[in-house]
């Protein structure tokens, strides 16, 4: 990017996911000390949603980036964004093939 280090609108979205990330890993962890039985299941995905959130994170700051780049039609950067989002992808359908066993 050439001006400025994100939109306003980017950088709103990027915080509420890093914030509702740490609630759920801090509640996830908090509770699965806590509480035993049926609960724990509860507690074990509230901790995994905060994964996600966490890894979900990157991919959502680079489609932020392409459309932003986009619409200042900045060729160069979109064509990175596209990259960085091919590359993430095929990292992600890897691994789930490895982890699936095919």
């Amino acid at each position: 990017m050439t001006d400025d280090t994100s939109p306003p609108a980017l950088r709103g979205v990027i915080r509420m996911g890093l914030m509702t990330t740490a609630a759920s890993l801090g509640m996830g962890l908090v509770l699965s000390l806590v509480v035993s039985g049926p609960a724990a299941a509860a507690a074990a995905a509230l901790a995994w949603a905060g994964l996600a959130l966490l890894v979900a994170l990157p991919v959502l700051t680079v489609i932020g980036v392409l459309i932003d780049e986009w619409r200042r039609r900045e060729w160069s950067f979109v064509l990175a964004a596209v990259a960085a989002l091919v590359l993430l992808g095929f990292a992600i359908v890897r691994k789930m093939q490895w982890a699936l066993g095919a």
